[in-house]
């Protein structure tokens, strides 16, 4: 697994290995003491192991390297940066690694950490989701070669053996488990689950694991396994580690070693794996009653198998003369295999029964087509869409495979306003009366125009419901000035109820007020020289009385209703003297609602101007000047920079920044400078820090 994986999630104590020490001594008779083996056979034996051991671990954890992947996920209508990570193996001297697909999926850039610490880019040479299997390639220096591990070409393991999970559990690297292997060829579904639903259970879009049985095993996974190597007791990397389960104890599941090897060679030499389908699907004969043979429980209108005359209830007896016996659920994979890698165009022969009657079909493979098409961000319609495939429509019911699946619709985004507003799920048809079923086809709507932005007619399938609307693309950032706030007198003090009972055990007699809690600097009060502690209780000679002791309001619209140019006198009693405050109010400072505000759409994180309130809160000078960070999207370019909610940012690159306006000046220049990050100055707590953004985390204009 992944650190960031959804799946099933492993979560085990380590096991130890434990070597017990034998303690000899030599009983002395009346006889000379007899000499004794030094070596007894079960302390032999732990050392042996202990050895092998060594020695396994020896042979393949050096070539064992940690992967970090910035990947691009999507959830409410957003493309979100995330870093996870993964395990892997390097198996060629050209630095060819080996790991899972869901290690690099979406992964815009990647980084590989070898044993010596040695920190590489790398670029993905190609995954097969089908299989799990994914291969990265290490950027050398100067023509560097690299020492690799071997996979095994063919497996002998038994259910008992013992082996070792090596890679980076949690992100902590060169780690090492030990455990047995519970079985040798397991699919992920028990008896209690129809052997038919079992592909489905693999992924609703992309099935993985359809062409391989696995190693189940015991040795302790966790989340930054995932691609790491399984490996025997001889030091042979038996298989790669793929997924752990929480529902039945200690239990892992890997990869063979041959099946993913295979798979990699592919990737390696070609870039992608090839694959033919004939349009049906396979069970074993296992209660069925039958013994020879695979039976036919689907075929798809219109595949090749349904042209053949292949229908479901069919048993294939033999592909191109080689008999096909899948009598057990964990014989199906290599069946689907078999067939999978018949070549395309080019006819195969199937011996078929039916009943008791006999044929030969000619059936012609086709290429193997998508499960799922790639996700992407529109973000002027503030939409995540998927290209629909044949498969995906038909496993929704759709009729027509021809749009884009919406997956998620951002809060506050151009489509969200539409009534009704679309849902994940619902498919877009049609733009501008076009039909759309790739990403190019919306590339007219990802440019801003100049002027006024006109709306676009879209046409949303939702739940067999054809419906249009007038969506309004937004581009870009998005800066909001408030409206005005009308000037209100301000004191420049925060205060609490003082009721009669308060007021005696203050020792201020019998009255009510207000006591001073907190006194801004270089507000009205502060500077007639209130403090603290004063319990005020009157204004222009108006007495102070709170309506019960939560009320300060009361306070606030008596100072806001003064109108008064002049000094206005406060009267206030400090250690039971009256004291009297002639303050000269002022405007009371905007509050952070008031403040100009603007969303970047490549940082995906809203910023104001720094408020007056801010500058108390961060213990600035009043005079100090930036930009406060109001809203951080989990995974964003401003998230992997560790910008926080409340930061005040003060200067970008060394550039001072005064308000949104300038941070936005100041941030395209950024982006145009030929370093490798960009460097933000905060203010947080009682802190100035220097946050780093990669620009290899930023998005593209989508």
């Amino acid at each position: 697994m992944s650190s960031t994986s959804g799946g099933l999630a492993a979560s085990s104590a380590r096991r130890t290995a434990a070597i017990g020490i034998v303690m000899m001594a030599c009983a002395v008779s009346g006889q000379a003491a007899a000499w004794v083996d030094p070596v007894a056979p079960a302390t032999r034996e732990a050392a042996l192991a202990d050895d092998r051991v060594a020695s396994a671990r020896d042979r393949v954890l050096p070539f064992v390297v940690s992967i970090l992947t910035v990947r691009e996920d999507y959830a409410q209508g957003n493309g979100r940066l995330n870093v996870s990570g993964g395990s892997g193996t390097v198996v060629t001297a050209a630095g060819h690694v080996v790991t899972n697909a869901h290690v690099t999926q979406n992964g815009r850039a990647f980084r590989v950490i070898f044993a010596d610490q040695r920190e590489r880019a790398a670029r993905l040479v190609g995954e097969d989701s089908l299989s799990d299997v994914a291969v990265l390639q290490v950027d050398p220096v100067d023509g560097e070669q690299f020492a690799h591990a071997r996979f095994s070409s063919t497996l002998t393991l038994r259910s008992g053996d013992t082996v070792m999970a090596m890679g980076a559990p949690w992100g902590y690297s060169q780690s090492l488990s030990m455990g047995v292997v519970n079985n040798t060829s397991r699919l992920l579904a028990s008896f209690f689950q129809d052997e038919a639903d079992y592909e489905a259970s693999l992924g609703p879009d992309e099935p993985t694991g359809r062409y391989y049985a696995w190693i189940q095993h015991d040795a302790a996974i966790s989340p930054g396994n995932s691609g790491g190597p399984l490996v025997d007791l001889d030091g042979n990397v038996v298989g790669v580690n793929t997924r752990g389960s929480v529902l039945g104890g200690d239990m892992a599941f890997a990869i063979p070693a041959p099946e993913a090897m295979a798979i990699a060679n592919q990737l390696i030499a070609n870039g992608t794996v090839t694959r033919s389908t004939l349009g049906f699907k396979l069970r074993s004969l296992h209660g069925t009653g039958h013994d020879r043979g695979a039976l036919v429980y689907a075929v798809q209108r219109d595949s090749p198998a349904a042209r053949a005359g292949l229908t479901t209830g069919d048993r294939i007896l033999a592909v191109n003369g080689r008999d096909l016996d899948v009598r057990l659920p964990e014989q199906v994979p290599a069946a689907q295999r078999l067939l999978a890698e018949l070549p395309s165009g080019k006819p195969a022969k199937l011996r078929v029964q039916d009943g008791g009657k006999a044929r030969i079909l000619d059936v012609v493979p086709e290429p193997y087509p998508s499960d799922r098409g790639d996700e992407f961000e529109l973000r002027p319609f503030g939409l995540t869409l998927v290209a629909l495939t044949p498969a995906m429509a038909a496993r929704r019911g759709l009729d027509d495979a021809q749009g884009l699946l919406v997956t998620g619709v951002r809060p506050g985004g151009a489509a969200s306003t539409l009534r009704p507003a679309p849902v994940a799920g619902d498919v877009l048809r049609r733009v501008a009366g076009n039909r759309v079923h790739a990403r190019a086809h919306l590339d007219p709507w990802l440019v801003p125009v100049e002027g006024k932005v006109e709306p676009v007619l879209v046409e949303i399938e939702h739940r067999g419901e054809q419906r249009v609307a007038l969506l309004v693309p937004q581009h870009g950032d998005v800066t909001r000035s408030p409206l005005p706030d009308l000037p209100k007198p301000w004191s420049g003090v925060e205060v609490q109820a003082v009721t009669p009972v308060l007021a005696r055990a203050l020792g201020v007699g019998e009255g009510h007020g207000y006591r001073i809690t907190r006194v801004y600097p270089t507000s009205p009060l502060a500077a007639a020289g209130a403090q603290v502690g004063d319990v005020l209780v009157s204004i222009a000679e108006r007495p102070l009385k709170p309506a019960n002791e939560t009320d300060v309001q009361s306070f606030h619209e008596r100072v806001a209703d003064i109108d008064e140019a002049g000094p206005v006198r406060f009267r206030a009693v400090r250690t039971g003297r009256v004291l009297e405050l002639d303050a000269t109010l002022r405007s009371a400072p905007l509050p952070a609602a008031a403040q100009r505000s603007s969303e970047i759409a490549q940082l995906d994180a809203v910023v104001r101007d720094l408020a007056f309130y801010d500058r108390v809160a961060l213990r600035l000078p009043e005079d100090a000047r930036g930009v406060i960070v109001e809203q951080v999207q989990t995974g964003s370019p401003a998230g992997l920079a560790h910008l926080q909610v409340g930061d005040a940012i003060v200067s970008l690159d060394g550039e001072p920044i005064d308000d949104v306006m300038s941070f936005r000046i100041a941030f395209r220049k950024a982006q145009e400078t030929d370093t490798p990050a960009i460097a933000f100055e905060v203010r947080r707590g009682a802190e100035s820090r220097l946050l780093y953004l990669d620009k290899s985390w930023l998005s593209e204009a989508r």
